[in-house]
């Protein structure tokens, strides 16, 4: 199975359990700060993580238009205030923990490996392009 069979694979298995309570819930436990500039959380909340899932996917397939999509979510975030890219690289950490999580015995290790490669991508390609910088 390639890496993208075994993550597209994996969100299968997690089927219409909603990420968006539990993400959301420990992202703003651990950056509190960020709260208020979600004045619609309900609508902001589903939308960032499909965002971010789709463009982790489209890394697997090596899909053009991520780069490009990428650095338009993170001009637009500028709007929200303050967001530092160890704060980008946190909510995608979160994501990918909460949605093995719902896998539960059906997050396989080969789903873990690939969705940890296109994470750490996604990571990358926010450092190059040159809006935010992750930490080493």
């Amino acid at each position: 199975m390639s890496g993208l069979a075994a993550m597209e694979a994996s969100l299968a298995t997690v089927g219409d359990y909603d990420l968006r309570g539990p993400v959301f819930e420990s992202f703003f436990e651990r950056f509190p700060q960020h709260k208020p500039a979600f004045l619609n959380l309900e609508a902001s909340s589903g939308r960032m993580i499909n965002e971010t899932l789709e463009m982790m996917l489209g890394l697997a397939e090596d899909a053009r238009w991520v780069k490009v999509t990428l650095e338009n979510f993170v001009d637009l975030h500028r709007n929200y205030g303050a967001f530092p890219a160890i704060d980008y690289a946190g909510f995608i950490d979160l994501l990918l923990d909460h949605l093995a999580k719902a896998a539960g015995e059906d997050w396989t290790a080969e789903a873990a490996t690939a969705w940890g490669a296109q994470a750490a991508r996604l990571k990358g390609l926010i450092n190059a392009s040159g809006l935010v910088v992750l930490p080493a």
